[in-house]
């Protein structure tokens, strides 16, 4: 992407566009299942047990949502230790179960990671490719006595107290089909700091297309054509990735099917499509992603996906733009492409025409129900009806 340019002592708003809505949230928890498919069964765990688990790698604490482990501060940490010590029970964790019996985390990440952490930091830092140095209890309200040890240096007693410490858990079976694990994932983190649903999707589906997409997400080419301002602590550039690529293995390439969620229709492609792609494919996806990143920024410059465009002020990037222009260029043979570089200020100003008239078919899709198939569509075929139009002038 040599010719990819853009201005960066421009302002640019930090983030994703707010405005847009996620419909599919809702009904990822509103779509109907049977009860019967439910297979979630009461354990208890103690430290130890689960300990064991993570140095054999039948624990996964970050099934690649590590970027939000270890998220708590020291204080914060101290006090659930600290309470661990005071013989305070602990709320239930939830585990996803696979088909060989191993464990993911699906609710408790934080305060599993905060026990680990104290009682074996190298463990926890193999597993999670962290740097943590050993947690020392610090703002401790009673047992002021231990302040500022470490697990090594507590007595005996406390130690034991951790390692048999005996916890809740409800298990989430290997028989629960996927598309309604990933609701009760949705159910279970409706409350505190919830999962967002690429981070469920990421637990749920395992496979070589979580590594594609990380790959893709912190390329220098999606880095800098998306002004280094897509945030990454919730997925969201993975699941900005995965929505180009989905759209691209269709057949007709974009075109969903009618009434289907966003949730949905990425978690049936990475379930029933993606898993199944060979090295060929990947190459001819990612060529493909990045050709349609260095085409877009070269027509509509720092205003490419956004909802803003010429000397107007700049827009944050918005999902369903940066889908429809990149789905739309890639249809098209290089020497059109080439074309719409030439007649760029023509495009651009096509684009500007549709976003500011709130009755247009574009503004439409990217104003309502914006993860919904059919705003999906049109978007794509808004964007490529300007595009055919500038072609044939």
């Amino acid at each position: 992407m040599k010719n990819l340019t853009i201005d960066d002592t421009l302002p640019i708003e930090d983030g994703l566009d707010q405005e847009e809505e996620r419909d599919d949230e809702r009904d990822a928890i509103n779509t109907p299942f049977d009860p019967k498919q439910v297979e979630i069964t009461a354990r208890k765990f103690t430290i130890s047990a689960l300990l064991e688990r993570l140095k054999h790698d039948e624990l996964e604490l970050n099934p690649d949502f590590q970027r939000r482990a270890n998220l708590w501060d020291g204080k914060r940490k101290s006090r659930l230790i600290e309470s661990i010590l005071l013989r305070i029970p602990l709320p239930s964790f939830y585990f996803r179960e696979d088909e060989n019996g191993n464990f993911s985390v699906v609710d408790g990440l934080q305060r599993l990671c905060t026990i680990f952490h104290f009682v074996d930091y190298a463990q926890l830092n193999r597993a999670t490719g962290s740097k943590l140095t050993p947690l020392r209890l610090n703002g401790l309200q009673y047992l002021k006595d231990i302040e500022d040890n470490d697990f090594e240096e507590l007595d005996r007693t406390f130690k034991r107290r951790i390692n048999e410490l005996e916890i809740e858990a409800n298990v989430i079976r290997a028989s629960t089909p996927k598309e309604v694990m990933f609701n009760v994932f949705a159910r279970l983190n409706q409350g505190g700091l919830p999962l967002s649903p690429q981070e469920i999707r990421n637990a749920i589906f395992p496979g070589e297309w979580r590594n594609e997409i990380r790959g893709l997400s912190e390329s220098k080419e999606f880095i800098k054509a998306t002004g280094n301002r897509i945030p990454t602590e919730r997925q969201q550039d993975m699941e900005m990735v995965l929505r180009f690529i989905a759209l691209w293995a269709l057949e007709p390439r974009g075109q969903r099917e009618p009434n289907q969620i966003l949730d949905k229709f990425l978690n049936d492609t990475v379930e029933k499509s993606l898993n199944t792609w060979n090295l060929k494919i990947w190459v001819e996806a990612r060529q493909a992603f990045f050709d349609s990143l260095e085409t877009a920024v070269s027509i509509f410059g720092r205003h490419a996906f956004r909802k803003s465009y010429g000397t107007y002020a700049l827009k944050p990037v918005n999902k369903g733009v940066f889908e429809a222009q990149l789905i739309a260029l890639s249809q098209l043979p290089k020497d059109q492409v080439q074309i719409l570089v030439t007649k760029k200020s023509e495009v651009c100003k096509k684009f500007g025409i549709e976003i500011q008239n709130v009755d247009s078919r574009l503004s439409k899709a990217l104003r309502s129900g914006t993860g919904h198939a059919e705003s999906s569509n049109a978007r794509i075929a808004e964007l490529s009806k300007i595009f055919k139009e500038v072609l044939s002038v």
